[in-house]
Formats: structure tokens, sequence, C-alpha cells
């Protein structure tokens, strides 16, 4: 266990002084506030992959000023190839040899279909019929859909087998006073039944989830813990064409005013909700977790029939 004797032991159980990380899609979005509150927390070293380097850069750049000691390494990859995703680890064993967090962000929406409702007829209204609404499915190639599952199912459950050595190392490294662990970002579109963000995108991060679950029962075998953060709305590239459509304007990292009767809390998350949320699960704060699912979405989910 941490010691928690110094003059400010709150402080102490939030640290992650030490840590080496990795962030997948950590240069934008929510996996640029994950590396944020990683580096402002006091981690020694940040590895953030994606597949585009100027972006990644960018949020290096953006960072080291609030966090000085914390070197953040950008690396292009492509979590969805088995290649490039040996290259991406074997750079960190050679740099570093091991891993104590593998927090895989990366994540896509996905093909949009509307749900089906009324159609204007004439000075009346009908629902669209059921030929109409298979046939808008229908128009998108399955290859959009099955590459959703591949970004966010397929390449979690890769990287996590690809980190998986470096992992069992940062436990034998013993830098921290808490176990190696693999958080995945996962969504509340994978409870919503009503799928307002994608049919593909729900089925995917149902599967997520699960896949989160499932690694929670295994990995114990080596003491790497797995949990996952289920996310609704917060500002990013993925939320900006929902939350538009809901009556908002994604502009940075602020919370986005929107209707109560779309969100009870009245607006989408931000940079500190999801700061806050991230260090209680990398921090010996949350250490005694496994396999939980941390829901973080202002309410959002009881205006749904859902399965959380």
């Amino acid at each position: 266990m941490a010691s928690t004797t110094s003059a400010n032991p709150v402080a102490d159980i939030f640290s992650v002084k030490g840590m080496v990380a990795l962030v997948t899609g950590g240069g934008t979005g929510i996996g640029l506030m994950i590396t944020k509150a990683l580096a402002q927390a006091g981690a020694a070293k940040i590895y953030i992959a994606g597949r585009r380097l100027n972006v990644l850069e960018a949020a290096a750049a953006q960072i080291t000023p609030l966090a000085p000691e914390t070197a953040i390494i950008p690396i292009t990859c492509d979590v969805t190839s088995q290649a490039s995703l040996t290259s991406l680890v074997s750079q960190i064993e050679s740099e570093t040899g091991f891993l104590n967090l593998l927090f895989a962000n990366s994540g896509i929406g996905g093909p949009q279909v509307p749900q089906p409702g009324p159609v204007a007829n004439g000075s009346s209204e009908e629902v669209i019929s059921a030929k109409d609404w298979a046939a808008q499915h229908l128009a998108v190639p399955m290859d959009d859909f099955t590459q959703t599952f591949a970004v966010n199912v397929a390449s979690v459950w890769y990287t996590a087998m690809a980190c998986l050595d470096l992992l069992d190392k940062g436990n034998k490294q013993g830098n921290l006073g808490w176990t190696s662990q693999v958080i995945v970002t996962s969504s509340i579109a994978g409870y919503n039944k009503k799928a307002p963000g994608g049919y593909a995108y729900g089925c995917s991060k149902a599967a997520t989830t699960h896949a989160i679950k499932q690694l929670a029962v295994v990995l114990p075998t080596w003491g790497i813990r797995a949990n996952g953060l289920a996310p609704g709305l917060f500002p990013s590239e993925m939320s900006a064409p929902i939350v538009e459509r809901i009556g908002g304007a994604i502009g940075g990292s602020d919370a986005v005013p929107i209707s109560k009767s779309i969100i009870p809390l009245g607006r989408t998350g931000d940079e500190t909700d999801m700061i806050g949320t991230v260090l209680y699960m990398v921090s010996r704060a949350g250490a005694y977790c496994n396999g939980n699912i941390v829901l973080i979405d202002g309410g959002r989910l009881v205006y749904f029939p859902t399965t959380f």
C-alpha cells in the first residue's frame, strides 16, 4: 500500500507519481483529458498513441507546460493493426521496459442511420415504412458497420494482449503501491436501447463493456486489474454532431449547456469532471476496483430504456 503519512495524505491517495502509462487516442477529446489528468497528478512518462502524429505532438506541447516533469511521448499507431501494435509495444519495451497503466481509449462513432419516425406526407405524418427504413441501413456498406467493431472492440482486446507482458513487468517493477491496470473507454451507448449515437456504435460499446468484464475475470491471474469508463456527452470530435443535434455547440473542453429535458444536470461533462473521475480510477484511491464500469453522464441514461 502506498504511504499516506505525508502532510497531505489525500493528495497522496490521488497521486500517480512515477507511473508509466499508455493512452491510445490520447491526443484529442476524452483521451486528451485523460493524458492531462495523469500528467498533472505526477506520472513519470505517458505514451500517447494515435494515427495523426501532428495531433499527438500538439497535445504533448499543450500538456508539457502544465506538467514539465512528465515525459509525453507521441507514437503513431493504428490500433486495428497487429503489426502497428507490435511496433508500439517494442518501442515502449526498449525505452522503458514496463507499463503500470494501459488506457485503451481509441474509438470511432460508426455510421449513422435515423431512427424510424414520422415522415411528412402532404398534410399528415406517417411512420417511415419498414422497407424504406431497411433501405437506409442497406445503403451503408457492411464494412462501415464492422469497422466500428474493429476499432471499438477488437482493438481493445488486441491492445490489452499486446501490452499484457509490459503490465506484468509493471507489477514486478514495484514502482507504485498498487497493481497494474487496463482501463477501457466504453460509453453509455452500450446501455442505451434507443441508440441515439447510432446502432453500430451502441452495439459495439455493449461489446466493449462486456470485454472489460471478461478481462476483469482473467487478468487478476497475473495481478492485473481491468475497469471501464462509460461517459455520456463530453466535448470531443466524436460527440460534436450529437451535441449540435440536441441544441449545443462544442467549443474547447468546457461544458456545453443542454436542456434539462435531455441531460438532467443541464450540461455536458467537462474536462474537470473527467479528470476527477480518471484520477480516482488510476490512483491508489481506486486500487480495490476490478470489473467496475464507472458511469459519468449527468443522468442522461435516466431518460432512455437502458440495460444499466
